[in-house]
C-alpha cells in the first residue's frame, strides 16, 4: 500500500481549520508543515495520520497546535503610525464628544490582542492623551490563552519596548529582573478574556475604539463579515475601526464604516 504523505497533510489541516475557524489555505505548505512538525516531535507523533488520530481524541493537543499556528508579533506600538493617529486624532475627537455628554469614561477593544502589546500600547497613548481623572477602560480579548496569560503579567523584554518613547517605558514600567513590567495606572482597566471572534457574539457595547489588525487574514469571507458586523454593533455611534494596513473591508461591510484614514485602515461607524 502506498501512503500519501500530501494527502495525509491536506486532511490534517482541513480538519484543524475546520475546528479553529482559522482558514488555513492561505499559508505556505512550508510554514504549516514547519510548524505542525514542532507540535508532532512534541507530542511524540512521526506520521500526519497518527497526529490526526491524536487530534480527534486529545482537546488540549488541539489547543497546542492552534496557539502553535498563530503568529503572535510581539512588540508595542509595531506599527507606529496607526498609533500615532489615534494619538493625535482620534482621542482629541473622542474627547470632545465626551465632553459634549458630560461623560469622562472610554472604552476600546484590542481585539486578538496577543500577548497583550497592543492593549497597553492603546493605554498609554490615551493616559498621555486623555485629562487624569477620566477612566480608561479597555477589553483585550484572544482565542489564545497562553497569550492571555502572559498578558494579563504584563512583563516584557527590553527589544518589545524598542518602539517607546525611553521617557514612556520610564513612566509606565518598572525593572524587574532583565525585563520590564507594566506600573499600576490610575484610572486604567484591561480586562484580559478569552473570546473567539468567529463563533461568539461582541464581548461588550459602546465602545469608542476597536482595534482589529492583521487578523482578517486568517479568516474566510463570512468569518469576516459576522466579525466586522459584531464590531460594527459593538461600537457606539461614531466609534472608530482600526484595522491593519494590508486589509480590506468586505464589500457587504463598506456601507457601515466611512474612511477616516485610507492610509492608516481607519474607519468610522455610520
Amino acid at each position: 500500500m502506498v501512503v500519501n504523505i500530501d494527502d495525509d497533510f491536506n486532511f490534517l489541516v482541513r480538519k484543524i481549520s475546520k475546528s479553529s475557524g482559522i482558514v488555513l489555505t492561505g499559508y505556505r505548505d512550508s510554514y504549516l508543515r514547519r510548524r505542525i512538525d514542532l507540535r508532532m516531535k512534541a507530542a511524540g507523533v512521526d506520521n500526519y495520520t497518527s497526529y490526526s488520530g491524536l487530534l480527534e481524541r486529545d482537546k488540549h493537543e488541539m489547543k497546542e497546535v492552534i496557539n502553535t499556528l498563530t503568529v503572535n508579533v510581539t512588540e508595542f506600538m509595531r506599527d507606529r503610525t496607526p498609533f500615532l493617529f489615534f494619538r493625535e486624532e482620534i482621542l482629541p475627537n473622542i474627547m470632545e464628544r465626551k465632553k459634549q455628554c458630560k461623560s469622562n469614561i472610554v472604552r476600546f477593544w484590542s481585539a486578538a490582542c496577543s500577548y497583550g502589546e497592543e492593549p497597553y500600547s492603546i493605554a498609554i497613548c490615551s493616559k498621555e492623551v486623555l485629562p487624569e481623572e477620566w477612566t480608561v477602560s479597555i477589553y483585550a480579548t484572544d482565542i489564545d490563552e497562553k497569550c492571555l496569560k502572559g498578558a494579563s503579567q504584563g512583563t516584557y523584554s527590553k527589544e518589545q519596548l524598542k518602539n517607546l518613547d525611553p521617557s514612556l517605558v520610564i513612566k509606565y514600567f518598572e525593572p524587574s529582573g532583565e525585563n520590564f513590567k507594566v506600573r499600576d495606572i490610575s484610572k486604567l482597566s484591561i480586562r484580559f478574556q478569552k473570546h473567539d471572534l468567529t463563533g461568539e457574539p461582541p464581548i461588550s457595547r459602546h465602545f469608542d475604539a476597536v482595534f482589529c489588525r492583521n487578523v482578517m487574514i486568517y479568516f474566510n469571507e463570512n468569518q469576516k463579515i459576522k466579525m466586522l458586523k459584531d464590531f460594527y454593533n459593538s461600537l457606539s455611534d461614531g466609534g472608530y475601526l482600526i484595522i491593519g494596513k494590508s486589509e480590506t473591508l468586505p464589500v457587504e461591510i463598506r456601507e457601515l464604516f466611512a474612511h477616516v484614514s485610507v492610509k492608516e485602515k481607519i474607519f468610522k461607524k455610520v
